[in-house]
């Protein structure tokens, strides 16, 4: 009798390690993930900066656009439509509002 509660304490400490190891794994493996997500989420943003710049390159936008760009946005119409209306790529109009925010703050 003894030894059936000796084997029954053991199995019960080794159900709970190996629940507390599932569990460490777990957390372990969601922190990689956050942390990839973030790297992916930076170089996400890298490549946005760089079409932008490559975007302004190719085609610059005179003085004029940019002024009809921001007095639409301050009108308060939407991106869809100021991309419609001046048939401008919406990175571009983007590119133009942040640029306006920028010098703005």
């Amino acid at each position: 009798m003894e030894i059936l509660y000796i084997i029954s304490i053991f199995s019960l400490i080794g159900f709970f390690v190996v629940i507390g190891y599932l569990f460490w794994n777990y957390s372990k493996t969601e922190s990689y993930k956050s942390e990839y997500c973030e790297l992916l989420e930076e170089r996400i943003s890298h490549l946005e900066h760089y079409i932008y710049e490559l975007e302004e390159n190719l085609v610059p936008l005179s003085e004029e656009i940019k002024n009809q760009i921001i007095q639409m946005y301050q009108d308060g119409k939407e991106l869809m439509v100021i991309e419609n209306t001046l048939n401008i790529p919406k990175t571009k109009v983007e590119m133009v509002l942040k640029e306006f925010h920028r010098k703005k703050v």
